[in-house]
């Protein structure tokens, strides 16, 4: 099977996956013993709560906002760009856009209200509930961040980089939570939303191996 149309079949089946997610989400965040393990991990979760943990979990909260992390991104993609990883540059910037696209729409069609079991540490936000947005954004970045590492640095630092990854974008979903703005189950719909988008869009844009571009023309 030719390279490109085995990326392509690996894109279009986690874009499936994608919607899969999203729409077995929708019927689970309706069932009974789901609802009951939402609840039951945000009851825990407010009676676990102490001033510390208030202001370091609405500090790590931060990492996942669009205000922290558009900036971050340009950087990155300037840096990128600077060092002659264009295609690298444009595909962390099309995996932040594209997730948050996926990300608002899926909220406006599913609507899901924000939970309201416990008083939320700092104040509810507008907006619906399901997916997490903060849970969506962190994870894309994080997660095309690693891509592109791996592919402009190679195996160098890639485990330690990982375990950074995961731990901030595990952090940033578990503040979520902690502040009683999301449920369990929008944080792992975010987390899926942008797992599945991330890596189809790898699947078509980023090189196979290190120093093998599959758009050569955009690094003249």
């Amino acid at each position: 099977m030719p390279r490109r149309a085995y990326k392509y079949k690996i894109a279009v089946a986690c874009w499936i996956a994608l919607l899969i997610a999203l729409i077995s989400g929708e019927f689970a965040i309706r069932l009974e013993p789901v609802v009951q393990l939402d609840r039951q991990i945000l009851e825990w979760l407010a009676a676990s709560r102490t001033v510390a943990l208030d202001h370091l979990f609405w500090n790590v909260s931060w990492a996942g906002s669009s205000f922290f992390l558009v900036p971050l991104i340009f950087v990155c993609a300037v840096i990128l760009t600077i060092r002659k990883h264009i295609l690298e540059a444009i595909f962390l910037i099309c995996s932040f856009v594209g997730a948050g696209a996926i990300n608002n729409l899926a909220k406006s069609v599913i609507a899901r209200p924000r939970p309201n079991l416990f008083p939320a540490v700092f104040g509810i936000p507008a907006g619906f509930s399901f997916p997490s947005t903060h849970s969506v954004q962190i994870t894309a970045f994080v997660l095309a961040l690693l891509l592109v590492l791996k592919v402009t640095t190679g195996a160098r630092w890639f485990i330690l980089s990982i375990v950074l990854g995961g731990s901030l974008i595990m952090l940033v979903c578990l503040s979520r939570l902690y502040l009683q703005v999301h449920y369990p189950t929008d944080v792992v719909a975010g987390f899926l939303t942008a797992l599945f988008w991330d890596v189809g869009l790898a699947a078509l844009m980023l090189p196979g191996r290190q120093g093998k571009a599959e758009w050569p023309n955009l690094r003249n």
